[in-house]
């Protein structure tokens, strides 16, 4: 009979191990999920940042210089968005500069782990004037 009481002293330790390697792999799984949402989230963010300076660039190159600035805020993810244009020199290899071209800036300033932050993307764009 002791070993028969034995065997199920063995069985119970049994399912307690397993249950605790269990729960030792599931602790680890939720912290991997977490860190996959965070990065996820991080890239996401970045993305619309993107893709809303893409569009300012867009929409903002077809206005006249003067009406080029512009600021947004986004009060949902807390990010300044601005456009501004500043007349862009260019010599035309014969000495004389080319005239009406403008470096549109749209930038996006905002604020994460490292602190305040600022993204810019410029490009040229030429606005004869009338």
């Amino acid at each position: 009979m002791s070993t028969l009481s034995s065997n199920r002293g063995f069985a119970l330790l049994d399912v307690v191990l397993a249950v605790a390697i269990f729960a030792i792999s599931v602790t680890g799984l939720i912290g991997v999920l977490q860190r996959m949402n965070e990065t996820s989230s991080a890239f996401a963010k970045d993305r619309l940042m993107q893709s809303r300076l893409e569009s300012l660039l867009s929409e903002t190159k077809r206005l006249e210089p003067s009406a080029m600035t512009t600021e947004v805020y986004d009060s949902t993810f807390d990010l300044t968005f601005r456009t501004y244009a500043q007349p862009f020199e260019v010599d035309n290899g014969d000495g004389a500069e080319l005239t009406d071209i403008y470096e549109l800036t749209a930038e996006v300033e905002f604020v994460d782990d490292g602190g305040p932050q600022l993204e810019r993307v410029s490009i040229l764009v030429h606005k004869p004037s009338r």
